[in-house]
């Protein structure tokens, strides 16, 4: 990780910051001891104190947050956002890393992804339902002990359409120009990613599995324009 000490000059911070696109820089001493930050907003604070900034210790923020590497991100996620930022330690309190707002939003992003496609994929097979079969028809596609329940395809479960689309009658309605088995195929992906979001899997979705779903989307969209 770049970092820079107390003593460096400032050009040297500045070179290293310009150069890898850092907004910010631990500031660390010999020992490999924290000893504050120095970022784009610190030095502009300190200049406007009207400071002579020369080395890094003339403009450092000695407020930077440090977390240890096993903590929970979560309980971190207002300090990153407040600051910007937060460092990472290891269990000697040496500095291994930082997190920055930027990186929780594209994590959070990568996450909330899969959610978004499947809800869009949902959403576009129970419009379509509702169009095309009777109430008593997608009652007969639901688990029985549910089947009362069901007024409309909203209150279906994802899974239930493969039954309710098993027979090529029932697939013929639709009238998308789509080969039946494959789409029932791509369908059970999408039940299975749905079920492993739910249960909060550990695991993020692979590249390989997230085109797939990305694909049965945009398949969805080509034959049903509609937003």
């Amino acid at each position: 990780m770049a970092s820079v000490s107390l003593e460096d000059e400032l050009k040297i911070a500045h070179t290293k910051m310009l150069s890898g696109k850092y907004s910010q820089l631990a500031v660390i001493d010999e020992n490999g001891t924290l000893r504050g930050a120095l970022s784009w907003e610190s030095i502009g604070k300190a200049s406007m104190r009207g400071q002579k900034l020369r080395v890094v210790a003339d403009a450092v923020d000695r407020t930077a947050g440090l977390v240890d590497h096993h903590e929970d991100l979560l309980s971190q996620v207002s300090e990153i956002y407040n600051k910007g930022f937060v460092f990472v330690c290891d269990s000697d309190k040496r500095v291994t890393g930082i997190i920055t707002a930027a990186d929780l939003t594209q994590q959070f992003g990568n996450l909330a992804r899969p959610f978004v496609l499947v809800e869009e994929a949902e959403r576009r097979l129970r419009r379509r339902a509702d169009e095309v079969f009777t109430v008593d028809e997608l009652r007969q596609a639901a688990p029985r002990h549910l089947a009362a329940q069901v007024s409309s395809a909203n209150d279906l479960m994802l899974g239930a359409y493969k039954h309710l689309l098993a027979t090529s009658a029932h697939w013929n309605r639709l009238e998308w120009p789509l080969d039946h088995v494959l789409f029932l195929e791509l369908l059970e992906l999408i039940r299975t990613v749905r079920n492993e979001l739910m249960h909060f899997a550990p695991d993020p979705l692979d590249e390989e599995t997230l085109t797939r779903v990305e694909g049965f989307i945009e398949m969805l969209r080509i034959v049903d324009p509609r937003p």
